[in-house]
């Protein structure tokens, strides 16, 4: 009776086992599902102008308006990296665009301001631009923008001071250092510098942003002591601002 009862429970306990074991494969598969595969045919790319700031454009110190600053936020559901842009169906250099903060990926859910410079032509009053971004994914995004007085600001830099030192301090390393200032309530990106006839680069770019509007900028360079210098900057819009000073 003893075995008997034992073979019968055999087939119960083989039973429990097949639907624990079919049990777990189901979790796993729908865990692999909902989190592997099911976000791969939901995910997308979205980009749209932010609603906080949208954008506007910049005319430099002899009234050719030249950029763009816009803001952009990504609403999609996955990062997305901007590859290219094109004004009216013309490419825009990759070293003419870039984000306030350098980065050309945003993730989802985010936001960044992006400037962009036109060397070919200036942007008329009046007009609308067709504005297309591309991202890594080669997914397209086309924004009409339009030129207007109300749109259209006018940047205002000044260099407010001008050091000479050695850079590190005890150092043979000469350095010449300027105080930039933004007075015109908007982003200006410094781009170049010139002291006489020697220029440098700025790199990466220096953004004065609209509520930080100050900023220092420093290049070696081999100054000597009693010496003046004539030191000038170029914003991304073709604007240019100098100062003279002396080496003491």
């Amino acid at each position: 009776m003893i075995g008997l009862a034992e073979s019968e429970n055999q087939p119960r306990r083989d039973l429990v086992f097949y639907f624990f074991v079919l049990f777990c494969i189901i979790v796993i598969f729908a865990y692999v599902f909902w989190y592997f595969v099911l976000p791969f045919f939901w995910s997308y790319e979205k980009l749209e102008i932010s609603s906080y700031c949208p954008y506007y454009w910049m005319a430099n110190s002899r009234g050719e308006v030249k950029q763009l600053v816009i803001a952009f936020e990504n609403v999609g559901t996955q990062d997305l990296t901007i590859e290219e842009m094109w004004v009216d169906e013309v490419l825009v250099d990759s070293t003419d665009w870039e984000s306030r903060s350098g980065e050309r990926t945003l993730e989802s859910e985010s936001g960044n301001t992006f400037y962009m410079v036109s060397k070919s032509f200036m942007f008329e009053n009046g007009q609308d631009y067709n504005l297309t971004v591309v991202t890594s994914r080669k997914n397209k995004f086309n924004f009409t923008l339009n030129v207007n007085e109300d749109n259209t600001n006018t940047e205002k830099v000044k260099i407010s001071e001008c050091y000479f030192y050695y850079w590190p301090p005890l150092s043979n390393n000469k350095v010449v250092g300027m105080q930039v200032e933004s007075l015109g309530g908007t982003d200006v990106i410094i781009k170049k510098i010139w002291i006489d006839d020697a220029s440098f680069d700025v790199s990466p770019r220096l953004w004065l942003h609209e509520f930080h509007s100050s900023s220092g900028i420093q290049t070696s360079f081999p100054w000597k002591k009693g010496s003046t210098y004539t030191v000038t900057v170029k914003t991304v819009a073709g604007s240019t601002y100098e100062i003279t000073a002396t080496a003491d």
